[in-house]
């Protein structure tokens, strides 16, 4: 209980500081997870069957650069979060042990990736429309890496009624089938992220002791 009213005190004296590191985890929780959830479209989109808008090699290619994209957005957060934890340290040394600093950041991290995926649930389900715009918008980035891609596919191969490329991925899916690749793709993501920072903590735990 000491350690969650110190950790709420620290947030309250530093609002700022919190909002926009909570900002920035929200940020990174919709591209981590609008990447996961387009892997997991495409997966669907491949073995659908429906008229085939993309082949499987080009699926494929979709599918490693939104990997690749993912990695390296999740590399990226990781180091910021090393940068923050460290930066908190050393402004707060002279406030509070090392061992106390280390458990009270970690459970401030906790908290704001929690409140940053119920910011992001609520988001996507007050505003789908946006979500999906946004969604479309990465999924139009990876068609753009895709070279000599057709504009239009022939549902009979040479003939027949003609299919935009750059159609939704979601044209056939229902509202329920839609949230549930959500929830899916935000819960590897979140599961994710809290395993990186157990072994942050533990990391840093490990030095503390090593230096004690």
């Amino acid at each position: 209980m000491e350690l969650i009213s110190r950790t709420f005190s620290t947030i309250k004296q530093q609002k700022i500081q919190f909002s926009v590191s909570w900002l920035i985890t929200l940020l990174t929780l919709l591209i981590l997870t609008s990447l996961s959830m387009l892997n997991l479209l495409l997966q669907r989109l491949d073995s659908a069957d429906q008229i085939q808008l993309l082949t499987t090699e080009e699926v494929h290619q979709l599918q490693k650069y939104f990997f690749d994209q993912l990695v390296i957005v999740a590399i990226c957060f990781f180091v910021l979060i090393v940068l923050f934890f460290g930066f908190r340290i050393y402004q707060q040394k002279k406030t509070a042990g090392l061992k106390q600093l280390i458990d009270s950041i970690s459970l401030e991290f906790f908290f704001e990736i929690l409140i940053a995926s119920v910011g992001l649930i609520l988001f996507v389900i007050l505003f789908e429309p946006m979500y999906t715009s946004i969604l479309q918008f990465f999924y139009h980035q990876g068609l753009n890496q895709l070279t000599e891609l057709p504009n239009f596919v022939l549902s009979n191969g040479t003939s027949g009624i003609a299919y935009s490329i750059r159609s939704p991925l979601s044209f056939d899916l229902s509202s329920t089938a839609w949230l549930n690749l959500f929830f899916v793709s935000l819960f590897k993501i979140v599961f994710s992220l809290f395993l990186c920072l157990c072994l942050l903590i533990f990391t840093f735990r490990l030095l503390y002791f090593r230096n004690k």
